[in-house]
C-alpha cells in the first residue's frame, strides 16, 4: 500500500464513499504511516470546519455606516464613447447600408446617389476649383460634412445644449 494510493482516497473515506475493501486498507495503512495519519487529521480538521456554520455579528449601526459611506463616494462618472468610435462607426453603417441599399433597390440608389455626388461636386467645386478630382473626392466631402454635422450634434448633446 503506497501513500499516493491513500492520498487519492481521503476524500471518499472522509466522505463515507469507500468500499468495506478499501476502507480497511487505507486504515491498515495510516496505523503504520506518520505523514499518512497527520494529512488525514488536517483534512478531518478543515472538514469540520468547513461544515461548521459561522454566524457573522454586525454592529448596530452597520446599515447607517454603510449608507454614510455611499453617500460619501464620488457621482458615478458616465462611460463615454470617443468621438473617433462613433465616426468610425458611422462611416461603417452608412456604407454597409449603401451597400445593401444598392442590393436591393439599385436604380433608386444610383438616382439618390448621383444626386449626392452632384452635390457633393457643387461643393467641392466652390471649396477648391478642383472639378478633375469630383468622382472620388465627392464621396469624401460628403462624407466629412456628415461626420461634421454628427460631431457638432454630439458634442452639443454632451454640453447639454441641445435646443434645437
Amino acid at each position: 500500500m503506497t501513500c499516493s494510493w491513500c492520498e487519492e482516497r481521503f476524500e471518499r473515506f472522509l466522505d463515507g464513499a469507500l468500499t468495506p475493501g478499501d476502507h480497511a486498507r487505507l486504515l491498515a495503512h495510516v496505523d503504520r504511516c506518520d505523514p499518512c495519519r497527520s494529512l488525514l487529521e488536517e483534512l478531518r480538521v478543515v472538514d469540520a470546519l468547513l461544515l461548521a456554520p459561522r454566524t457573522i455579528e454586525l454592529p448596530p449601526n452597520f446599515t447607517f455606516a454603510t449608507m454614510a459611506d455611499v453617500r460619501a463616494m464620488p457621482p458615478p462618472c458616465p462611460l463615454r464613447t470617443p468621438l473617433a468610435a462613433s465616426l468610425i462607426a458611422y462611416v461603417v453603417a452608412a456604407w454597409c447600408l449603401a451597400g445593401a441599399a444598392l442590393l436591393i433597390a439599385p436604380n433608386a440608389v444610383l438616382g439618390f446617389g448621383r444626386s449626392v455626388l452632384a452635390v457633393a461636386g457643387t461643393v467641392l467645386g466652390a471649396l477648391a476649383g478642383l472639378h478633375s478630382l469630383v468622382n472620388f473626392s465627392a464621396m469624401i466631402i460628403a462624407d466629412l460634412i456628415v461626420l461634421l454635422a454628427i460631431a457638432v450634434v454630439l458634442r452639443a448633446l454632451r454640453q447639454g445644449q441641445s435646443s434645437w
